[in-house]
């Protein structure tokens, strides 16, 4: 009877394990990973022991002629696949290498990322705003501000911004050349995998950066290189320290895009005005290194005075006219004549000048003009008058001796 027991007791043992391997084959879902071992490899299909009730089977696309994968397997070799499907209609499991390895890739990536690994990046193409590349086997992105550059003082001869055509054709000369890149951003949902060479550089290592950060001096005048160009503004390197041009940092004038002024690989002076909290970028201005034309407005300006300029702009309440760079005065409506277009060239007088809030008031009404013209005369009698008076200043002088 004793023995009867003992028996059950392993009987029960052995039911508990196979109960467990049934729940761990339950397990298995599309999507996972699973390593196993090649029984089988012929161009129709392969079969792999992935320790399961049935065999895993790699068919169809898989094995396609073009590559030839399928003579490369051998039986005994130790595969790792993705299942694609839990059971087919012949009751294997449909795996699939090409998945396998494309989540492989994925996690090399991530495992680089996450360590901050150097890797290699070959350079494809440009496309908007970057280079594609190979990397890990995966189609990376490196954003051009993210390059080194040596490659747009040397390497880019004509790079431009004017437009998009241009600048693919200049990055040519980049295509093929492998570049030592580190992974900035990564997501396998959206297909994002974005590189830059300068984190890999010792050159831009944050060390490094804080030492040429210690040397830049606030308000000091630095020369650069355009690495970037955007519509709000553009990207300077400074050996090793990116900063950046606000567009209304860029001219005088209002500037209606950067690529106007501006292009990729040119190096330019600018003047440091602080770092930017938001960024981390160091601000910078082109336009505080030419004089302000709003300055001296009054002096040059004053009420008044006649002048001449192009109508830059129209508004509900009147019209823009550009008298110099950088310096527009308004027409009010109720200060026009006659209608006005842009691209009109007005004579008109200053009514109003306020340099301190750049405000230049103008008007093309008749009544203005003989203003300006009554006060001319009264300028030039004032003029005579004071001739005559240092005329007739040594004559006195001549019968006071006397």
């Amino acid at each position: 009877m004793a023995k009867a027991k003992k028996i059950q007791k392993k009987d029960s043992a052995m039911s508990k394990y196979l109960t467990d391997q049934d729940l761990h084959i339950k397990e298995l879902k599309v999507g996972d990973m699973i390593e196993g071992v090649v029984v089988s490899a012929t161009y129709k299909e392969i079969l792999v022991d992935v320790g399961a009730k049935s065999e895993g089977i790699i068919t169809g696309i898989e094995l396609s002629e073009a590559d030839k994968f399928y003579k490369l397997i051998q039986p005994g070799e130790k595969i790792t696949a993705k299942i694609a499907q839990i059971e087919n209609a012949q009751g294997y499991i449909v795996l699939s290498l090409k998945k396998a390895e494309k989540d492989k890739k994925w996690q090399d990536a991530e495992e680089a990322f996450d360590e901050g690994l150097i890797i290699d990046a070959v350079v494809i193409e440009y496309n908007k705003g970057g280079l594609l590349c190979d990397s890990l086997g995966l189609r990376g992105f490196i954003p051009l501000s993210h390059l080194d550059r040596v490659h747009f003082a040397n390497d880019v001869a004509k790079f431009a911004a004017g437009s998009e055509a241009e600048l693919k054709e200049s990055l040519k000369i980049l295509s093929g050349k492998t570049l030592r890149v580190k992974v900035i951003e990564l997501d396998k949902e959206k297909n994002r995998f974005v590189l830059s060479e300068k984190d890999a550089l010792s050159t831009y290592s944050e060390e490094s950066r804080k030492k040429r950060l210690s040397e830049i001096e606030i308000g000091s005048s630095v020369e650069g290189i355009v690495t970037g160009i955007m519509p709000f503004g553009i990207f300077v390197d400074l050996d090793g320290v990116e900063g950046l041009v606000h567009i209304s940092e860029i001219a005088w004038e209002k500037v209606s895009h950067p690529s106007n002024y501006f292009k990729v690989g040119q190096k330019i002076e600018v003047m440091v005005l602080g770092v930017d909290d938001d960024s981390n970028k160091l601000a910078l201005s082109v336009k505080k290194l030419t004089p302000n034309p709003w300055e001296h407005v009054e002096e040059k300006y004053p009420v008044g005075t006649k002048v001449k300029g192009v109508v830059s702009k129209i508004v509900p309440f009147g019209a823009f006219v550009t008298l110099e760079k950088g310096l527009d005065g308004l027409i009010h409506i109720s200060e026009a004549e006659a209608p006005l277009e842009e691209g009109d060239k007005v004579s008109a007088v200053v009514i109003q000048v306020d340099g301190s809030n750049q405000k230049l008031a103008l008007s093309t009404r008749e009544q203005d003009k003989e203003v300006v013209k009554e006060d001319k005369k009264k300028k030039e009698k004032e003029k005579e008058e004071d001739e005559i008076e240092d005329e007739e200043e040594p004559k006195k002088s001549k019968k006071s001796k006397k």
